[in-house]
């Protein structure tokens, strides 16, 4: 499919589809608002309805056209590397368009070299993939074998079954904040807990009595001083990590060690970074979460108020502490109530905002529905200003077999890990809102 073609028709279809949006807006003028219900003639609602439809045709065809175009490039381009969040590593791998951490594992030297052995002899020294990025492998140590017969065996071809890989979570909290990173063990910051404004018109001249007294003078005039308060602040950065014992014969069968690693071992640690962002405990080596940082608003819808106008509501008690807020956070059950939302004609007030360009938007700001926050709960705020987070070592997979008696059982213990740091420097860009209960 040659892509001049691809891109007239795509460049066609979205100017159709402006159109319709403009029509949309032109009906939907003429509607009257009394009393909280909606006026509108029959031939109006017709008209708009008509428009409705022939726009997500429109938008239908725009996806249909681009994921064509998507199968074509990567046909073409198949060693095109990923555009996803770094974390993201089976979704990667199934794309085929980057190596996952598992995929690394497998593909390394060292795994082909202790595969050769017919993996037989023990791991002498610990192994270590950590992930700069998934498309580069840093090996810390490398596989030391015993001597022994060398049987090779024939690696992609498992007699096992592949596990079924557990999905990933529809979204990161990660995702809300810019890629920062830090070398640092610990994270001193300031925190501005007040700020009296004096600004104000300073005029050229103006009288000043002297320090010492006597009559006024005229001087140059001197700017008002405004006051800041500040608190100084230590983040550590705190190690997430566990560890999952798979049997020797595992090593073997690359698509199986490929999904442990990818969905157990590094989701494993993302379920737990999300939490931690949200609610950490805080203390010497605990991540204080940004709802437990003292000094974030707290937000209750009004019984009056749909749910997106408390998310509405709630942006603005973020903007008015000079930080405009940038994303949101709820529950997956709280969004599916967001997107079903039907106005007073039972049309749905959020979908065709989220639809369009297929990117989750609410009042212009970037959503992530995760299970890590609690439901009937929901945060808005500043990520990347108001709060900052920090990679002192992303994820990363050890292997080795030096753990209590995994020789004797034929055992290896993988480890993964990761190390981060949260700075929330204004607590106030940040709004934790709690949605009324269902009726």
């Amino acid at each position: 499919m040659p892509t001049t073609i691809d891109k007239t028709r795509l460049k066609e279809l979205n100017s159709a589809l402006r159109a319709k949006a403009a029509e949309l807006d032109t009906i939907s003028a003429a509607f009257t608002v009394e009393d909280g219900g909606v006026t509108v003639s029959p031939e109006k609602a017709t008209a708009f309805r008509k428009a409705l439809a022939d726009a997500q045709e429109i938008k239908q065809l725009i996806n249909d056209l681009e994921g064509a175009a998507a199968i074509q490039t990567f046909l073409n381009e198949p060693a095109s590397l990923p555009l996803a969040p770094r974390d993201a590593a089976l979704t990667a791998h199934l794309a085929g368009q980057a190596k996952s951490l598992g995929q690394q594992f497998v593909d390394s030297e060292e795994f082909k070299s202790l595969a050769a052995a017919g993996f037989r002899g023990s791991f002498d020294q610990m192994v270590a993939i950590e992930g700069a990025s998934l498309d580069q492998l840093a090996r810390k140590d490398i596989f030391s074998r015993s001597a022994g017969t060398a049987t090779v065996l024939g690696l992609g071809a498992p007699e096992q079954l592949e596990i079924v890989p557990r999905p990933l979570r529809p979204g990161r909290i990660r995702d809300l904040f810019p890629s920062q990173t830090t070398t640092a063990n610990i994270l001193y910051g300031v925190r501005v807990t007040g700020f009296t404004n004096a600004a104000a018109i300073v005029p050229e001249r103006a009288m000043e009595v002297p320090p010492g007294g006597g009559p006024a003078v005229e001087v140059y005039a001197r700017a008002p001083q405004s006051q800041l308060t500040f608190k100084t602040v230590v983040y550590p950065v705190a190690e997430i990590a566990h560890t999952i014992p798979i049997h020797k014969n595992t090593l073997a069968d690359e698509p199986r060690l490929r999904d442990i690693i990818d969905t157990e071992l590094v989701d494993g640690v993302k379920m737990v970074e999300d939490n931690e962002i949200l609610y950490g405990p805080g203390g010497d080596e605990n991540i204080t979460g940004i709802v437990n940082t003292q000094g974030v608003q707290t937000y209750a819808q009004d019984a009056a108020d749909k749910q997106t106008a408390a998310i509405r509501r709630a942006a603005t008690r973020a903007l008015l502490a000079y930080y405009p807020p940038t994303g949101l956070v709820l529950h997956p059950f709280d969004f599916e109530d967001l997107e079903l939302e039907t106005d007073g004609q039972g049309a749905y007030r959020v979908a065709v905002n989220v639809a369009v360009g297929a990117q989750k938007v609410v009042w212009r700001l970037a959503v992530v529905d995760s299970m890590a926050i609690n439901e009937g709960k929901f945060l808005v705020g500043s990520f990347g200003l108001g709060a900052r987070l920090y990679d002192r070592e992303q994820v990363g997979v050890q292997v080795s077999t030096e753990n209590r008696d995994n020789f004797e059982r034929g055992v290896v213990t993988m480890r993964g890990s990761e190390r981060i740091g949260l700075e929330v420097p204004r607590p106030e860009s940040f709004v934790y809102g709690t949605f009324k209960a269902a009726a």
